[in-house]
């Protein structure tokens, strides 16, 4: 892999972890846990061909929160989400319900 696609791996992760883990935001998820886990599954995207630094934090953000435990509690309110601003690209991610089926 070329320095210039680590350099971008690099400020995606970066990107993606400083946002996920503000300072005073109660995570739900292990840093170290998550460290190695980010770094797995920005490289994959970087072998599947997302090579620019906004789309792989923007992923990479997204993954961090596809990590936390789903709520304990439901959620009335259906405008639940999380923005991302990075250089000249934004995500906004919303709010994903998971439903366990046992039959």
């Amino acid at each position: 892999m070329s320095s210039e696609r680590v350099d971008i791996l690099v400020r995606a992760f970066k990107a993606a972890w400083d946002y996920y883990f503000q300072p005073g935001r109660n995570n739900g998820v292990l840093e170290c846990l998550a460290r190695p886990a980010l770094a797995e599954f920005l490289a994959e995207q970087a072998r599947q061909g997302v090579l620019d630094e906004p789309s792989l934090a923007a992923a990479g953000l997204q993954f961090l929160f596809s990590l936390e435990d789903a709520p304990k509690e439901p959620v009335d309110d259906l405008e639940v989400s999380w923005n991302m601003c990075l250089e000249n690209a934004s995500a906004r991610f919303v709010l994903v319900r998971h439903v366990r089926l046992a039959f």
